[in-house]
């Protein structure tokens, strides 16, 4: 599969979708979703298919893959609810937000932020949220301190706020949820 064989990816997803989907459908409880969640899974291993090096088994790398990609789907439906319950409560301070930023921007917004770090904080960044690896997990696959990755964490995370900062403090309070 690393050399692009279509056919060992397909013998790879037949022998693990099916796992894969109940796995992701009891964390989810939304067939849609797991379905979603295991498309994804297997779109993300094609793509990195050059550059997948393990050193544990393959079937622990897809499932953290799709338990990282069921969190990260958490987190986005808390962030959005959390907006809502916010717009609801305050909607004074929110003027013609839909209007000026639907979603869609600002998640365009925040990854325009998140290009804009350096090319360390960003790997440490992205390894930390995207892939939902812990500081030590960070550290040891960097070979540096979990005291740096930390700073590199807490610098990158002032850094997308201020980039963003032009936009007032609501966008602000949206995107400090990306950081708890």
């Amino acid at each position: 599969m690393n050399q692009g064989n279509e056919r060992s990816f397909d013998t790879l997803y037949k022998h693990f979708a099916p796992r894969m989907f109940s796995f992701a459908l009891s964390l989810s409880k939304n067939r849609a979703e797991a379905e979603d969640v295991v498309q994804e899974v297997f779109l993300k291993v094609w793509n990195k298919k050059g550059e997948i090096s393990l050193s544990g088994s393959f079937e622990s790398y897809l499932f953290t893959i799709c338990k990282n990609t069921i969190l990260n789907n958490i987190r986005k439906t808390a962030y959005h609810t959390a907006f809502l319950e916010y717009k609801r409560a305050y909607p004074a301070s929110i003027p013609d937000l839909d209007e000026e930023l639907n979603g869609k921007e600002l998640e365009e917004l925040y990854h325009k932020a998140v290009n804009a770090l350096s090319p360390r904080k960003k790997e440490i960044f992205v390894l930390s949220q995207k892939q939902a690896l812990s500081y030590a997990e960070i550290a040891q696959r960097l070979g540096i301190s979990i005291k740096t990755v930390r700073n590199q964490m807490n610098a990158a995370s002032k850094d997308i706020k201020h980039i963003i900062g032009h936009l007032g403090i609501t966008i602000t309070l949206i995107i400090s949820f990306f950081f708890k």
